[in-house]
């Protein structure tokens, strides 16, 4: 089994991958979770991560003006930041409509991402509030789950995600679900991490080919274990996107079949023991993963 759990980042990526992939998903009846940023976007204002170490390589390697087009990445500094749930309203309900998951991502991604650490509880209360209150205007209902920009967490963020009802998180790196803890915050709600490298991340490695990463991603999922895959409508969703059809193609030649990521907390209702998950909860650490120019939450 291989959950498929598409982060969007941006308004280019609700507009143009988030129909993309759904016309992908449809054909090669696969199912997915979608994690949604439904504020502003404000990508321009990233551009500061160019000091940081590792971020101009990876920018260079993955082609990231190309992925992401001039114009997101004048957002929120030369360029007005677009509300992506008032203008893309309809675009985001598609996702439920055609039998997929819909899911949190940030209100404002950029914010979380770059400046979580500097953000007091009340201003991160405030962040997950308004990014669930456009939620239930879309669907009328809550989500199941939310999925933290860059994997991006701390003991201020967890604790105020606690607070917002979620099912289940996913936070963090890892190779099976857990109850999290930061500092003096345990979390009771299961983390489902994602497992498996990005492709942006792997096509930013040394000497790697889009054939070499296609071949290298549909060898990595194995059977019995949890495999959640992490995409990018700005990226598989568009540039990739003839790369991602044919590693759909490549899994389901290997007997894989998608479900849903909400299913796996189902399941371990269930089945506490299926991915041998303790009661005990879980330190998050913080790592330097290949390809990423910032440390990610890991469990």
């Amino acid at each position: 089994m291989i959950y498929l759990k598409v982060d969007i980042d941006t308004f280019r990526g609700t507009e143009k991958g988030v129909p993309n992939l759904l016309r992908l998903f449809a054909e090669e009846n696969v199912s997915a979770s979608f994690f949604a940023t439904l504020g502003a976007d404000e990508s321009g204002k990233a551009l500061k991560r160019i000091f940081k170490k590792g971020f101009i390589k990876k920018m260079f390697r993955t082609n990231a003006v190309k992925l992401y087009g001039i114009k997101t990445m004048l957002y929120g500094t030369l360029l007005p930041a677009p509300i992506i749930s008032k203008k893309l309203a309809e675009t985001l309900k598609k996702i439920e409509l055609e039998g997929h998951e819909l899911g949190i991502h940030s209100w404002n991604h950029v914010k979380w991402q770059d400046n979580l650490d500097s953000m007091t509880e009340n201003q991160i209360d405030l962040e997950l509030n308004k990014a669930l209150s456009s939620y239930s205007a879309l669907t009328s209902h809550k989500p199941y789950g939310f999925a933290a920009p860059a994997w991006k967490i701390n003991e201020t963020a967890l604790k105020s995600l606690l607070k917002c009802d979620f099912r289940y998180l996913s936070v963090a790196r890892g190779q099976k679900p857990a109850y999290i803890k930061i500092g003096d915050i345990v979390s009771d709600i299961i983390e489902i991490p994602t497992t498996m490298p990005t492709l942006d991340e792997i096509l930013a490695w040394d000497n790697m080919t889009p054939e070499k990463a296609l071949q290298y991603l549909t060898d990595t999922p194995k059977k019995n274990n949890l495999n959640v895959f992490t995409l990018h409508s700005e990226v598989e969703g568009m540039a990739y996107l003839d790369f991602f059809k044919n590693l759909i193609v490549n899994w389901k030649k290997k007997g894989f079949s998608f479900k849903l990521l909400h299913q796996v907390s189902e399941d371990l209702k269930n089945n506490p023991q299926k991915y041998a998950v303790t009661e005990n909860p879980v330190e998050i650490t913080f790592k330097n993963f290949p390809g990423r120019a910032q440390k990610l939450a890991s469990v």
